[in-house]
């Protein structure tokens, strides 16, 4: 009886340590969608999953010195530029690329960017971030860049740049559709940048070891595409 009571006292401890050591790292532009997220998942579980954020660059450097089980980010990038070695990918959604403007003016289209009151322009690192990659890419396919080089305030992640749209620090952002929308009502708007200009961003939950065989890491794996996980990424634009 003794011994029965033990093995399940350890097979509880077990499990108790398996759910708390159980982390995700996420890019800083998701941190609203995937707090929802992991609220939701612990409201139903009563399980909580420790969300690590940063730009993508961090959050790998971090996966690969942690025990993370779940990395976040473009698959693309991922897959080519992490090393990380990731057991399978599981598409979160797509990847939206926008200019947001403060409420101290009004932008119609990119190429505003060029105006003589549009003085500095806050985009994220083009080494270390999804959107910055990807902005990059778009002022070169439109021939924006070295017409405005002089004008961009290259900064670490994407809330610094919603941050400076909020206080008028900056007269335009380039950022992701999520950021925008979670701080739709603290800016003064923002355009969508042609799909054209900029390769498309898929969106995934990266696999590592780790939740191969954590029995609670594979249950979130699942949550993520529940109906109730994809009305929370739906609203942020995913």
């Amino acid at each position: 009886m003794k011994k029965k009571i033990l093995l399940l006292t350890l097979g509880i401890i077990v499990s108790s340590i398996q759910a708390k050591d159980l982390k995700i790292a996420v890019p800083g532009g998701y941190k609203k969608p995937f707090l929802e997220v992991i609220k939701a998942y612990k409201k139903n579980s009563g399980v909580n999953i420790y969300g690590i954020f940063g730009n993508i660059k961090q959050i790998s450097v971090q996966a690969k010195q942690t025990d993370i089980a779940i990395v976040i980010g473009d698959k693309n990038y991922l897959l080519k530029k992490s090393k990380l070695n990731f057991t399978q990918y599981k598409e979160i959604g797509k990847g939206k690329l926008v200019l947001g403007y403060p409420k101290s003016r009004k932008l119609k289209n990119f190429n505003q960017l060029k105006d003589a009151n549009i003085k500095k322009i806050a985009m994220p690192q083009a080494r270390k971030t999804i959107y910055g990659i990807s902005g990059e890419l778009f002022l070169k396919n439109t021939k924006l860049h070295n017409k405005i080089k002089n004008k961009l305030y290259i900064v670490a992640t994407i809330p610094q740049i919603a941050t400076y749209l909020i206080t008028n620090e900056i007269d335009a952002g380039i950022m992701n559709l999520t950021a925008a929308l979670t701080n739709q009502t603290k800016i003064g708007g923002y355009i969508m940048i042609p799909q054209k200009y900029y390769p498309k961003i898929s969106i995934v939950a990266g696999v590592l070891p780790n939740c191969e065989q954590n029995q609670e890491c594979r249950k979130f794996i699942n949550f993520l595409h529940s109906k109730e996980s994809k009305n929370i990424f739906k609203q942020y634009g995913l």
